[in-house]
């Protein structure tokens, strides 16, 4: 009975743990993504590039905008499992050669909502100097945690990925990057 009490005090100390921390993810996010911004010079009319800029001790390359999810992140330019609990962070590539790939944590308030996401939603990214880049979701699937094929090299001009909720899978979200001059998808509910 004492073990049994015990497992449930650690479970839900360990569910308080995660919620707190889901909680400072996102408030850091919130404030990182106001400087990123204040950074910003003016929107340009061009596409994205891969710029870095150095705010608060950290390098920041953009931010990424998921208007179905109702949910905008700045980008850290590096990825570690320290950055990753501040905000999204690039682990591959760039706008430029159309194969950047952005990993977040499971976090509600980073990308722990990205399975809702259907085909034909818009993702943005903006960088450093003003300039965006619109996709739109082709694909949202579920692979192994080690499947790092998959996330590298998926053909996509954007991925964006995290871990799923149980942990024992990753989503992957491919998104192709629209000439500028098409007319964006609606991208769906905001």
């Amino acid at each position: 009975m004492m073990l049994g009490a015990a497992l449930i005090a650690s479970a839900l100390l360990l569910f308080g743990w995660n919620r707190a921390e889901d909680e400072n993810a996102g408030q850091q996010a919130a404030i990182m993504l106001q400087r990123v911004q204040e950074t910003i010079p003016e929107k340009k009319m061009e596409p994205a590039k891969l710029t870095v800029t150095e705010i608060g001790g950290y390098e920041y390359i953009g931010y990424v905008s998921i208007p179905r999810l109702e949910v905008e992140l700045p980008v850290m330019a590096g990825w570690d499992y320290d950055r990753l609990k501040i905000a999204p962070c690039r682990h591959f590539g760039s706008p430029e050669s159309d194969d950047l790939v952005i990993a977040a944590h499971n976090y509600k308030n980073h990308f722990g909502r990205l399975a809702r996401l259907k085909a034909e939603d818009v993702v943005l990214f903006s960088d450093m100097e003003g300039g965006s880049s619109t996709y739109a979701v082709r694909s949202v699937t579920r692979v192994e945690p080690t499947d790092m094929e998959a996330v590298q090299n998926s053909g996509y001009d954007l991925v964006l990925y995290t871990c799923a909720f149980s942990g024992d899978q990753r989503i992957i979200v491919g998104c192709e990057r629209l000439a500028e001059d098409k007319t964006a998808p609606s991208g769906g509910d905001v």
